[in-house]
């Protein structure tokens, strides 16, 4: 018997260790690879370590190719995205669990929908509709496509975890005159912060990496956020610059990792903290 379980716990070390190196190694080679020119990536070993170190590739990424100036795209557009979904995903979740009116089966079932459908389906309508209201071309017009299709999902973590708060608590805030506002955002929000801390994670994740709306969206340079200038860098007059885009996409990466260093310990707590709640 005890042999058994430690060949099981070998397997899982050897599994587990497997997907932990599937998972970083692709940004360790990245990492090297930023320091090399095209010509040594695409005639040298691509897995070794440079021949001469082309700190050169990240200079031209933030002076040259002002990375920064997306990067600052990308943070403002993912900031605000983020704070409109949680705050329309909260209230809309409350009404959908707490309050009995007749379209509130019927809402439920399109906010299902706006899971099922996929985003890009809908892509000529909202162009149309949002040239019409002359929103084109700036960060709002991103910033209300990704909050909408972030709202469906978010609706339906924030209304999971608002099922199992007692109802008493808010009957008692009511007593002590607290109105609808102070119950939802000074009693639920604080009881569902494993759900809030799901849902700006996935938000995050769905903004700073979306490409295809903020392709279609954003048509000039000044409000181009991250995706769209890494893609700059094949349309370069002598092919795709290699060095330099991973350069630029290490620089994209520092964002996702810092956060993740700094709050990964944190979501666990809260998320852990849902479950016994549940």
């Amino acid at each position: 018997m005890r042999i058994q379980q430690k060949w099981i716990r070998i397997l899982i070390t050897i599994v587990f260790g497997a997907f932990a190196f599937t998972s970083v190694y692709p940004l360790f080679w990245m990492f090297i690879n930023s320091f090399k020119d095209t010509a040594e990536i695409m005639t040298g070993s691509s897995f070794g370590l440079p021949v001469v170190w082309k700190f050169k590739n990240y200079t031209d990424a933030l002076f040259e190719r002002e990375i920064l100036k997306y990067f600052l795209n990308s943070i403002i557009v993912t900031t605000f995205t983020i704070l409109l979904t949680v705050v329309v995903s909260v209230m809309l979740a409350y009404a959908l669990t707490r309050m009995k009116w007749k379209l509130s089966i019927k809402v439920n079932h399109v906010v299902t929908l706006g899971i099922l459908l996929p985003s890009q389906i809908v892509i000529v309508p909202i162009f149309v509709m949002l040239r019409e209201m002359q929103l084109i071309n700036k960060p709002i017009s991103l910033i209300l496509t990704i909050a909408a299709f972030n709202i469906a999902m978010s609706t339906l973590m924030a209304s999971s975890f608002m099922k199992s708060v007692p109802p008493e608590m808010e009957e008692a805030a009511v007593m002590d005159g607290a109105g609808l506002i102070t119950i939802i955002f000074r009693i639920i929000v604080p009881l569902i912060k494993p759900a809030i801390a799901s849902m700006c994670i996935n938000i995050f994740i769905n903004s700073w990496n979306e490409f295809i709306y903020a392709l279609v969206l954003i048509t000039g340079e000044k409000f181009r956020t991250l995706p769209i200038a890494l893609m700059n860098y094949s349309s370069g007059k002598y092919g795709t610059d290699y060095g330099g885009m991973f350069a630029a996409m290490v620089i994209t990466s520092i964002l996702p990792i810092l956060l993740f260093v700094f709050f990964s310990n944190e979501v666990e707590k809260t998320l852990s903290a849902g479950a016994i709640l549940k």
